[in-house]
């Protein structure tokens, strides 16, 4: 019988697998794709239960989580979400990473769409678990402010689910009226959509980069395969403390899109499409753009001046 050593080493090689692939932009080779579709949408519900988990349990029942508290929420679910789903799909649980695979890293084309799809599904599942294990208490929420869902303000509830710029709970909604008859700031005056926007395309950007350097067999710092989930945990907390108040950091289409056509069809109405304040572009189009071309200024500008990769010995091709 295998010891827990054993089996500890064998999940680790599975991981260092799955890490090898996802270097090369493609997930492991198996016949049948739909597992790895289902590998995306499986860590985008991981992600997405884990992290809008901690608002609703914030914003419904008054946890008050502090921003380095909820950054390292999401982080930890986006390094759980790898350490499962790896091996089978390669772990890009986000439609930025599935582009910048696709064009830099030789990723499928005819996969990325699936890819896509699945990652949303996963977001849209995630959501409607948490919308029937809290719906009362979301009701309540809603009574208590005054508020119809869908109606100017909600999105004090809504941002449960998707991300809003700025952030409703931290700077405050619009527009000026509603703000002032809810006795919350009126945060459209200090961040616009704009803004939301440049920060979510420069944080994942950001994201991206910190990605490939991380995979990036000739760093010096490239960490052992079972550390890497860990350490992009610590790296996408500390984007979300960061960019949080601005946007809620959404650095991933899929987290936004499946969440929010979930409360499209549930009667959120403009909360959802087009958002409060037509923002919901800023939390989808513009980490989409910002991963893109993170990717290109990697392997443009960054990669070049990584080390040579070494030769192989006359004695090592051989063997």
């Amino acid at each position: 019988m295998a010891t827990s050593i054993e089996r500890a080493e064998h999940g680790f090689e599975r991981v260092e697998h799955g890490l090898e692939h996802f270097r090369e932009g493609r997930p492991v080779d198996h016949p049948w794709w739909i597992g790895k579709y289902l590998a995306e949408a499986a860590g985008v519900f991981i992600i997405v239960l884990i992290g809008d988990g901690v608002l609703f349990a914030g914003v419904l029942f008054g946890a008050a989580p502090d921003i380095v508290t909820v950054g390292l929420a999401w982080g930890l679910a986006v390094g759980l979400a790898v350490w499962a789903n790896a091996t089978i799909s390669g772990a890009h649980f986000n439609p930025g990473v599935t582009l910048v695979m696709a064009l830099r890293r030789k990723f499928p084309w005819k996969h990325v769409a699936p890819y896509i799809v699945f990652q949303i599904i996963g977001g849209f599942v995630a959501a409607a678990f948490l919308d029937g294990l809290y719906n009362g208490a979301i009701n309540h929420k809603l009574a208590t402010l005054g508020l119809a869902k869908g109606a100017p303000g909600s999105q004090l509830v809504s941002m449960i689910y998707v991300p809003n710029t700025p952030n409703p709970a931290l700077v405050g909604i619009g527009p000026a009226a509603t703000a002032a008859e809810l006795k919350v700031p009126d945060g459209w005056n200090l961040i616009s959509n704009w803004q939301g926007a440049a920060g979510e395309a420069v944080a994942t950007f950001l994201l991206i980069i910190f990605i490939l350097v991380l995979i990036e067999m000739r760093s010096n710092n490239v960490p052992i395969p079972w550390a890497f989930p860990l350490v992009l945990a610590f790296a996408v907390a500390m984007i979300i403390v960061v960019e949080g108040p601005a946007s809620m950091a959404s650095l991933n289409a899929a987290r936004d899109l499946g969440p929010r056509l979930f409360i499209w069809f549930t009667g959120w109405k403009s909360m959802a499409f087009p958002g409060p304040r037509s923002d919901w572009w800023t939390t989808t189009i513009a980490p989409t753009v910002g991963a893109v071309v993170g990717g290109y200024f990697y392997d443009f500008v960054i990669q070049p001046f990584m080390p040579a990769k070494k030769a192989v010995a006359p004695a090592d091709a051989a063997a």
